[in-house]
């Protein structure tokens, strides 16, 4: 049987139609897809060089365990954009766009200027914004636990790691 939103309402011949369930998922998808697109254009094979050519803090994970970690990073920031659309929170949703964009530029600190001071004092700066988030999504048990699992990472590996590689490489 089909309802209101199975079809557009001029017929299904008329122009291109998305339906409720892809139109309600673009502000999910589209801001954590963005985000890692622009902030991985700082990482260029000139950046990866520079990088490789660091000393490196005994904690480093490998290359590979960076990227799922990303990939995880922008799957959780995807959970609590949907918990934010869910509870019609836009404070949770500007400050989850706050940590996308955060992150980003802090690839920009770090790759783009290669420098590890840069992608320290960008770190440091980048905490409270994640503090900010993780408050913020106390008020939702899915939000809170996809926030938690990221500040757990930023706290407990990004700002010692952050930290040694510039104390390393000054």
């Amino acid at each position: 049987m089909s309802g209101p939103d199975d079809f557009p309402p001029n017929g299904p011949s008329r122009g291109v139609w998305i339906g409720p369930a892809v139109r309600a998922s673009v502000p999910v998808v589209a801001p954590p897809l963005v985000a890692a697109v622009v902030g991985n254009g700082f990482i260029g094979r000139s950046s990866l060089a520079w990088f490789n050519e660091l000393r490196r803090p005994g904690l480093q994970v490998p290359l590979p365990a960076f990227i799922v970690v990303g990939g995880v990073y922008y799957g959780l920031m995807g959970v609590v954009l949907q918990r934010a659309q869910r509870g019609q929170d836009t404070v949770l949703r500007n400050r989850t766009y706050a940590v996308l964009a955060g992150n980003e530029l802090w690839n920009a600190l770090l790759f783009g200027r290669r420098s590890t001071r840069a992608g320290l004092v960008g770190m440091l700066a980048f905490t409270p914004v994640v503090l900010a988030l993780q408050h913020r999504a106390q008020r939702d048990r899915l939000a809170r636990v996809a926030a938690g699992a990221y500040t757990a990472w930023v706290l407990g590996y990004d700002v010692p790691w952050s930290y040694r590689l510039w104390r390393l490489n000054p």
